[in-house]
């Protein structure tokens, strides 16, 4: 599991390095859109993770997860395989 989770972060940050998260444009930094670039990009990264565990360990585990409101931090799913 950890293997797993350990290439997963280092090709994250592999993509990390080669995409460019927009700035925002508004003169007063109040639009967030930012924040919300990197949101969208936390919970595609936890998607992905929860997609990538065995099946037939974590089913139950990813059903719960995927279940929630909105997704943890990925740290924490991560912690809960544990």
């Amino acid at each position: 599991m950890g293997d797993f989770y350990s290439k997963l972060k280092n090709l994250w940050n592999e993509l990390t390095n080669l995409v460019t998260v927009p700035m925002c444009t508004c003169s007063s930094f109040k639009c967030g859109v930012s924040r919300k670039i990197i949101g969208i990009y936390e919970e595609d990264r936890a998607s992905q993770f929860l997609m990538g565990l065995n099946d037939d360990l974590y089913s139950t585990l990813q059903s719960q997860i995927l279940a929630l409101d909105s997704l943890p931090p990925l740290d924490k799913i991560f912690n809960m395989t544990q």
